[in-house]
């Protein structure tokens, strides 16, 4: 295994969906996260990449998004107007790199955009980023429950005792 050019960082035991109908590109997408430790669930397909999201955890989205059929657009659409699959980070990757197709898919929500050819290095770097961010965002998401926990028994006195502050 290659050593991590950007260690330090909390990915091992993320999972990404890589979104590629080019095999050779969803391979090598693919094997080069894993070489870091990041689990990878691939589809060649939008209607697959909105199956997998609905029923696996996934942190992030790698998605294509000139694909027959079903485009990243599309699927994009999807994963959006689903409750279970709308909180999901995706980086769009394409050839396109024209400014107005970056600018569209940052306001689809997409948080991040790669032009193909993609280098190892950038394509690391901006999976790093993404997924630490998920796991910031989960860690103050568990703080805040339970700071909220601890409030609730602080508050949950016997009836009739004032529990608040002492004057």
């Amino acid at each position: 295994m290659p050593a991590d050019p950007m260690p330090g960082m909390p990915i091992q035991n993320r999972t990404v969906l890589v979104v590629d109908d080019t095999e050779d590109n969803l391979v090598i997408t693919v094997r080069s996260l894993q070489e870091i430790g990041v689990r990878c669930v691939a589809a060649s397909r939008g209607w697959q990449a909105l199956e997998i999201a609905q029923r696996e955890p996934i942190d992030l989205i790698l998605l294509d998004l000139i694909m027959p059929r079903m485009d990243g657009w599309t699927t994009l659409a999807g994963l959006r107007g689903n409750p279970k699959t709308q909180h999901i980070p995706v980086v769009m990757f394409t050839c396109d790199d024209r400014f107005a197709i970056r600018e569209r898919a940052m306001r689809e929500g997409v948080v991040d955009f790669l032009p193909r050819p993609v280098a190892r290095t950038a394509l690391l770097q901006c999976v790093r980023t993404h997924l630490n961010a998920v796991a910031h965002a989960q860690a103050l998401d568990a703080m805040g429950r339970d700071l909220e926990s601890t409030l609730r028994r602080q508050n949950a006195g016997p009836i009739g005792t004032d529990t608040g502050p002492s004057k």
